[in-house]
């Protein structure tokens, strides 16, 4: 996919929407190969989805040893 094309779909108005909410659920897989999907909060900054966490969760682990995610959100 292009820029030009991601940047189109992330300004239609129904992207705008959702981008404007504050809750997603992020999918990702743990240090023992096993699917996870949590909720977390997150903010749009115009060009990326902006997550937080504690320095320990256990996610953070998971996600150095495999970066893949995805993400849902809520409605």
């Amino acid at each position: 996919m292009t820029n030009d094309r991601i940047t189109e779909i992330l300004s239609r108005p129904l992207s705008q929407e959702l981008l404007a909410r504050d809750l997603c659920r992020l999918a990702y897989v743990a240090k023992d190969g096993t699917p996870r999907n949590i909720p977390i909060a997150f903010a749009w900054n115009g060009r990326e989805a902006v997550m937080c966490t504690s320095k320990n969760a256990p996610k953070l682990a998971s996600l150095r040893h495999n970066p893949a995610v995805a993400i849902t959100i809520d409605t």
